[in-house]
């Protein structure tokens, strides 16, 4: 991700982390669908190329979005997992969803995740930080 300049905006700031398409891709799966490993997040259906993936793993470390815990034995074990700071986006991954649901028609309404965000939304986001509890304790 390039780097601009500090800016007094919190926009910009948020942006600058998690603005572009495969970042916000690899926190929807963290916080949704609750992916830890490298292998996990090259499996989802946009198909993220692997030198984007390392990358954008890596400015989310760098950024305090992600931490990085090494396996014992070896680099396939590497599991990520979000920090505060990205469990605190729930709220703004939902907008973003809503906002999607309204406007694409494409959207797969079967899939029981959109059902729930429809149904329940607190619900859904207090089941989700669930998978979280060595974050938040």
């Amino acid at each position: 991700m390039k780097k601009r300049t500090s800016s007094v905006c919190p926009i910009v700031y948020a942006l600058d982390i998690w603005g572009d398409p495969w970042s916000l891709i690899i926190l929807r799966d963290v916080l949704i669908h609750n992916k830890r490993y490298y292998r996990e997040f090259l499996a989802s259906r946009e198909r993220i190329s692997t030198n984007i993936l390392s990358a954008r793993l890596q400015a989310l470390v760098e950024a305090g979005m992600l931490v990085r815990i090494e396996g014992d034995t070896n680099r396939a074990q590497t599991m990520y997992r979000p920090t505060q700071k990205t469990l605190d986006l729930f709220p703004a991954v939902f907008a973003i969803m809503h906002w999607g649901l309204k406007y694409n028609p494409n959207t797969d309404m079967s899939i029981p995740i959109m059902q729930e965000l429809k149904r329940d939304e607190r619900g859904l986001e207090q089941r989700l930080l669930r998978n979280f509890d060595d974050v938040t304790h």
